[in-house]
């Protein structure tokens, strides 16, 4: 995958917190892969919450997806503003090439929504480039286009792996209850498993022959952190 923004490059490895400046850490790509990876096996293991999350994840990535193409529709509206003209879309000299390995449709449609992002981020600074953008409006924009996939990737913090299965839960082991100590009460349809995340894989036991082997997620990366969060409007080299 090539990405040419830095908004959406910072998004690949993410960034340590620092906890002397009170500077939060931001989930990149490759760590939100890692933890659909975890919630991926762990609700194939019968876990209800990873099940539950999955969902969430489900939900909150077809909330970006909406969120990143009614923005881009805006911003064409902007680049439309002279018809007389064809405007191409600006491009960095030096793009970030990543190499994708992932297990679970989860990351994959994670760096579909970073390609988006850096698609919208490219066109909110042509519209700014030809003059199109005021200087306040672009960086309005530019700070908004990325805060859907950093929220995304982070909806997976609150799940805590517990190896907790739904006996567990029907029959309040300690395990069971401790996992609703920390993540709540389940919905009925969830700890039934009548409602499951679309991509869910099948559950422990039941065999399901069209999910190819996957390699797993590189979860080291080089050059782990990245620069400042808030852009400084000048993406591209």
């Amino acid at each position: 995958m090539t990405i040419q923004t830095r908004v959406a490059q910072r998004l690949i490895h993410g960034r340590r917190s620092d906890p002397a400046s009170g500077t939060p850490a931001i989930v990149g790509l490759y760590r939100y892969a890692a933890m659909t990876r975890q919630l991926w096996t762990a609700a194939g293991n019968d876990d209800p919450y990873a099940d539950w999350w999955l969902l969430r994840v489900e939900q909150e990535t077809d909330a970006v997806r909406e969120q990143i193409q009614g923005l881009r529709q805006h911003i064409d509206r902007f680049l439309e503003g002279a018809p007389a003209m064809d405007i191409a879309l600006a491009h960095s000299l030096e793009p970030a090439v990543v190499e994708l390995s992932f297990g679970t449709p989860y990351a994959y449609q994670g760096a579909y929504l970073l390609a988006d992002l850096d698609e919208l981020v490219l066109a909110i600074m042509t519209a700014r480039f030809v003059g199109l953008m005021n200087r306040e409006t672009f960086e309005r924009h530019l700070e908004e286009s990325g805060r859907g996939v950093r929220r995304l990737f982070a909806t997976i913090q609150g799940y805590r792996h517990l190896a907790v299965t739904r006996d567990d839960v029907r029959q309040a082991t300690q395990k069971g209850q401790r996992a609703i100590e920390l993540m709540g009460e389940l919905p009925d349809e969830i700890l039934s498993g009548e409602l499951r995340a679309a991509h869910a894989p099948p559950l422990r036991g039941q065999a399901e022959t069209s999910v190819p082997e996957t390699a797993p997620e590189e979860t080291k990366p080089d050059n782990k952190d990245a620069a400042a969060e808030k852009p400084d409007g000048s993406e591209l080299d």
